[in-house]
Parts: structure tokens; C-alpha cells; sequence
């Protein structure tokens, strides 16, 4: 009995620290994320005050990217997960689905990362269910990311094809292009390999006779359930390019709020590159990675000014739509606490 003392200490002393670990993490990436937007300020690579006159001088432009953001492409969004939830038969209502969704715009908002907000969508829609529909919900989740990757790079990968003059004598935008390419064929052999009669997961879902599926083997068969209804999967990888041209249109709208004159389709070739950045998991919505990265890029495609404007400008939409989903996440927590 004495000897099994020291390990119970270590496993409660293991879970006193994880949440201050998890804190240090988020308020070292916070950290990070504020550095490089000073830094960026500091050089005058980015400037604050053409944002405000950007709003000032163009409230139209900058009202229907609002509008855009927290409309159509959250319906498209939402609507995407929806329709995995149904097609995978996991009960929940439409507008606890659209409160879920609100939660993890909100928690994305300001976790590193674009996947914060799936951590908190995840428990609460796995709270109170059974194993088998827990696995189920999570496998929707994991599904509906990798869909909206699959997307991206569908839409990356089309405008870098009709873009192929302003790469093919950079070194720099032709590594970037040969890269999107590559991976985009990459995301295609899975998508054949997913869809095709061989099952990747199988050895996952295996058990023996008389014993009791585990969760990793529900979950397991719920990521491999969409092989049988190819028809949602694919539609949903479409309905993701649809979100991402939506982004493209957003990034438009913004550069001409700063007077920034370049072709669309020259937007659609740096704008999935940067929702790409923004959502690699080192600072809060890729605060200041994304600024940094459009510098570039955008100088790279003959922008003369406003390159990290432009994308710091999609940045304050993003934080205003997790502001306004705030309440859905404090209205449920105040509900959960009442007796």
C-alpha cells in the first residue's frame, strides 16, 4: 500500500500543473504573437493608423467584409459541420450546432491556433453522450477540419495554376507554388485512398470475439462512416472552397478599403497561404504571423504598400466576430451553473 503512495502524489501533483503548463503555453504564444506585432510597428512594416483611416475613408467596404465574415461564410461554415453531425446520425439540434459553432469562433478568437476552438466544441458536444456517439461527434469534428484543409488547398492550388506568370520567375513564390502543388496532389491520393474499397483504418476497428469496442475503435469507425456516403464528403470539401473564396473576397474588399489596386486573382493566390498561417498554432488567430507573412507575400506580387495592412485588417474582423460569439459561450456557462 506504501508504495503505491508516491505515484498517486505524482498523478495529482501531474494534474495541479497541467493547467498552469497549458497557461504559460498560451500566455508564452500571446506573448509571441504581441512581440511581432510590435516589431512590425516598430520598423514600419506595418503601420495602425492607415487601419483606422482605411475604416474612416471606406466604412462601405469595410461594413459588407463585416458582413461577408459573419454571414455567409459562417453560414457555409456552420452548415458544413451540420451536415457531417446529420450524415453521421449524431442527435443534436440545428441551433445548438450554430451555439457550438459560435463557442469555438469565440475561443479561436484568441487560443493559438484555429483548432482552440474545436478542443471547446468538442467537450461539450461529447458532454453527456454514450461512447458510441461521443466517437461520433469527435469523428465530425476531425472530418470537418480535414475537409476545410482539403478546401484551402483546392483553392490554393486553382489559383496557382491561373497564376502561373507572376510565380514562374520568382524563386521565392515559385518554391511556394511548387509546394501547394505538391500538396494538393498529395490531398488528392487521400481522398482517392479514402474513398476507394481498401480501408486505411481498418486495423483500428478490429476486435475479438465477445470484447467491447474501445473508443479508439469508435472513433475509428466513425471517421471511416463517410467512406460509405462519398457524396457528403465531397460536397463538403466543395462547400470549404466555397468558404475560402468567400476569405478571398474579404481580403479584396480589405486591400481596396487601403487602396491597394491588384487583381483578384492575385488575392486568391496569397490569401490561402495566409488563412494557412494563421491557423499554425504559435500566436492567438495568427496574430502577427499573419501580418508578417503578408508583408512578404504581398510585396512579392507587387503590392506597394498596405502588405501587412491587408491582412491586419482581416485580422480585426476575425476579432469582432469572436466578440460577438462571446455570449454564446457565457450564457451557457451561466446556465450550467444555475441549480
Amino acid at each position: 500500500m506504501t508504495a503505491a503512495r508516491p505515484s498517486v502524489h505524482m498523478s495529482s501533483l501531474q494534474r495541479f500543473l497541467a493547467p498552469i503548463r497549458a497557461g504559460l503555453g498560451h500566455a508564452a504564444r500571446i506573448g509571441f504573437g504581441l512581440l511581432a506585432i510590435y516589431l512590425l510597428i516598430r520598423t514600419g512594416a506595418l503601420k495602425p493608423e492607415l487601419l483606422g483611416r482605411a475604416i474612416a475613408r471606406h466604412p462601405w467596404l469595410y461594413a459588407v467584409s463585416f458582413l461577408l465574415y459573419v454571414s455567409l461564410l459562417q453560414i457555409m461554415a456552420c452548415g458544413r459541420w451540420y451536415w457531417l453531425l446529420r450524415s453521421a446520425r449524431v442527435p443534436i439540434r440545428l441551433r445548438t450546432t450554430v451555439r457550438l459553432h459560435m463557442m469555438g469562433l469565440f475561443f479561436s478568437g484568441f487560443l493559438p491556433g484555429g483548432t482552440g476552438g474545436d478542443l471547446v466544441k468538442g467537450y461539450y458536444l461529447m458532454k453527456g453522450r454514450t461512447k458510441a456517439e461521443g466517437a461520433a461527434a469527435l469523428g465530425t469534428l476531425v472530418v470537418d477540419r480535414i475537409v476545410g484543409l482539403f478546401g484551402l488547398i483546392g483553392v490554393a492550388a486553382i489559383a496557382t495554376l491561373a497564376s502561373i506568370p507572376v510565380w514562374r520567375d520568382s524563386p521565392l513564390l515559385g518554391a511556394q507554388s511548387t509546394f501547394i502543388l505538391a500538396i494538393a496532389l498529395g490531398a488528392l491520393v487521400v481522398t482517392l485512398g479514402y474513398l476507394s474499397p481498401w480501408n486505411p483504418l481498418a486495423f483500428l476497428s478490429r476486435t475479438g470475439a465477445g470484447k467491447q469496442k474501445g473508443f479508439l475503435s469508435e472513433l475509428a469507425g466513425a471517421l471511416t462512416a463517410f467512406r460509405k456516403t462519398p457524396g457528403v464528403f465531397l460536397g463538403t470539401i466543395a462547400i470549404s472552397m466555397g468558404v475560402h473564396f468567400c476569405l478571398i473576397v474579404i481580403y479584396t474588399l480589405c486591400a481596396r478599403a487601403l487602396d491597394v489596386d491588384l487583381p483578384f486573382r492575385l488575392h486568391a493566390y496569397v490569401s490561402p497561404v495566409l488563412t494557412f498561417v494563421n491557423g499554425i498554432p504559435i500566436s492567438p488567430a495568427g496574430l502577427g504571423v499573419g501580418e508578417a507573412a503578408g508583408m512578404v507575400l504581398y510585396k512579392a506580387v507587387g503590392a506597394t504598400h498596405g502588405q501587412a495592412e491587408i491582412p491586419a485588417l482581416v485580422h480585426t474582423l476575425g476579432l469582432l466576430m469572436a466578440l460577438i460569439c462571446a455570449p454564446a459561450y457565457f450564457f451557457r456557462r451561466r446556465r450550467a451553473r444555475r441549480p
